[in-house]
């Protein structure tokens, strides 16, 4: 694709095939691996998919049994977190004759310069991992406290595309994967689609329960779409599940030049000018009350990086507060899109992606590390979680008799919302972690709420300025 526009058409070799490969990696150090070709290089429209991260293990017999056709394997994080599970996956992938592909969770935000050193890191880790020259390798682009998405649209788009450039470099296809509301209010697709058609993963849900089959009626009303991400919970396996809308090759880059056989562009004026069948619908119903984060894929949101705390343990789900929380009412806004997870920790799933000026409620809140999570009670006696604040600097607002709660060392996270405007009320019952108190938080911009005080927890939603 780049700048001369071509397309990648031809298929890998087979299963058994190696290619010698020879790798530069971030730190320039030229090295040789021994990459797998693809079992499955090809998978129609209409195909379901996996994504998967640490947090599933490396056996994919259940998923392929149930019907999965192509797995996307997360293989690195930032600049210095690997997949432990990344190469058993893409193997038990490949056994299971599915396309195998790949995704890196993302830090740079809006900073062209650290995206071309995660493109390079990531494609360094998908060769390391196994992962088939010519395979699809996504920029897994979300919220969060380590990505902030809050920068210009222009300045988004050039990092994105910093680092799909890089990734189509190191001889991989390049991929976007964002939630629906990010791709149409952050991003300008229509200037990534013209170097690289057809490569947008998009997550929307219909429901936050269980799927198993897509509902064309919510799919996300965007032009260029590759995949759509359809829910979290797929056939109740707890991973989420995937339909690619054109269809999927695995390719080389060097000897593709052909571009008759590339997969018509997923306009939707498209469906009214012989469309097939397979791809999706025109005019789809938009939901805007569901937007999602990107599921941090089966807490895909990855295990925080080596040098950070693990994820904590979910806490109760009962309406006892634990020792590790303090029992408090209020309402929080969000500052910004924010992530709310099913546990305090960034490697906890995404429930949705919370818009900015997102108004919600909690009963408790506790600190891990730089993060003071806040816990929203949900139906059925669960909860999600989301970050109220960063190293004390608040990522949104505190309506009046909220908790401001103490706040950590310094270290101003960039473009983070401005302080809570009330102090916060007396506190009733409050444990050695989580203070009693009832408030209001106005978000100062996009804020992820998530399941659990952590940023490793999954992200319910995106709660707006």
């Amino acid at each position: 694709m780049r700048s001369t526009n071509k397309k990648f058409i031809s298929a890998l070799a087979c299963a058994s095939a190696m290619t010698a490969l020879a790798i530069v990696d971030p730190m320039g150090v030229t090295k040789t691996h021994q990459v797998a070709q693809a079992a499955t290089d090809t998978v129609p429209a209409k195909s379901t998919g996996v994504d998967i991260s640490s947090w599933q293990g490396t056996n994919l017999d259940q998923q392929a049994k149930s019907g999965a056709q192509f797995a996307v394997v997360k293989v690195s994080e930032g600049t210095n977190y690997q997949n432990p599970n990344a190469q058993g996956q893409i193997q038990s992938a490949e056994q299971n004759n599915m396309m195998t592909m790949g995704y890196h969770y993302t830090h740079f935000g809006s900073n062209s310069n650290q995206a071309v050193q995660e493109g390079n890191y990531a494609v360094n880790s998908a060769q390391q991992a196994g992962l088939p020259q010519g395979s699809y390798l996504a920029t897994d682009w979300e919220q969060d406290a380590n990505n902030n998405t809050n920068g210009s649209v222009a300045a988004n788009t050039n990092a994105i595309t910093s680092f799909m450039d890089t990734v189509h470099d190191g001889g991989y296809n390049p991929m976007l994967y964002s939630s629906e509301w990010l791709l149409k209010n952050k991003v300008d697709t229509n200037k990534i689609s013209e170097k690289y058609p057809n490569a947008l993963w998009v997550a929307k849900y219909k429901t936050n329960g269980r799927e198993d089959n897509p509902d064309y009626n919510y799919f996300p009303s965007m032009d260029n779409v590759a995949i759509w991400q359809y829910t979290q919970n797929w056939r109740g396996q707890n991973v989420d599940g995937n339909v690619n809308v054109v269809p999927l090759s695995n390719k080389t880059t060097a000897d593709n030049n052909d571009t008759s056989t590339n997969a018509a562009n997923t306009n939707n004026s498209n469906a009214n000018n012989g469309q097939s069948s397979s791809q999706a619908p025109a005019n789809p119903i938009i939901n805007n009350s569901n937007a999602t984060a990107k599921p941090n894929n089966n807490n895909s949101t990855q295990p925080a990086q080596p040098t950070e705390t693990k994820p904590a343990e979910k806490p109760s789900t009962t309406t006892n507060v634990n020792s590790d929380w303090t029992k408090q009412n209020g309402v929080f806004v969000t500052g910004g899109a924010i992530n709310l997870r099913t546990g305090a920790s960034t490697d906890s799933k995404v429930i949705t992606q919370l818009p900015a000026n997102s108004e919600v409620k909690y009963d408790a809140y506790r600190t891990i590390g730089q993060y003071t999570w806040l816990r929203q009670p949900r139906a059925n006696n669960e909860y999600g979680y989301l970050v109220g604040r960063d190293n004390g600097q608040a990522w949104g607002t505190f309506k009046e008799g909220s908790a401001t709660t103490a706040k950590p060392a310094e270290t101003k996270p960039a473009n983070k919302p401005a302080q809570p405007v009330n102090k916060p009320s007396t506190n009733t019952n409050a444990n050695s972690d989580w203070t009693k108190q009832n408030g209001v938080f106005v978000t100062g911009g996009a804020i992820n709420l998530r399941t659990g005080a952590s940023t490793d927890s999954k992200v319910i939603a995106m709660l707006p300025t």
